[in-house]
């Protein structure tokens, strides 16, 4: 049976000296909030997008999160990106 707090125990180091644990304080912080931006290309009308376009969109701060490639109903590929809001 486990009696009083983890926090309270002591535990022996082994040069024979006492250690003491001290809790951890949380603060309460606000959730992140996300933007987020989607790009679609039709193929039939453009080129997918080249490293250029994707590294200008990284120095702006958005983060590659997922293609969709809609190939099997039409000519449509989504790109779907995310970054931290700054707001």
């Amino acid at each position: 049976m486990f009696a009083g707090s983890p926090f309270s125990q002591r535990m022996e180091k082994p040069e024979g000296r006492m250690a003491v644990h001290i809790p951890m304080v949380y603060e309460k912080a606000e959730p992140m909030r996300w933007e987020y931006y989607v790009l679609t290309i039709d193929t039939r009308e453009h080129s997918l997008v080249d490293a250029e376009r994707l590294n200008k969109l990284g120095r702006e701060g958005w983060i590659l999160a997922g293609i969709l490639d809609e190939k099997e109903r039409g000519s449509l590929v989504h790109y779907y990106f995310v970054r931290q809001a700054t707001e």
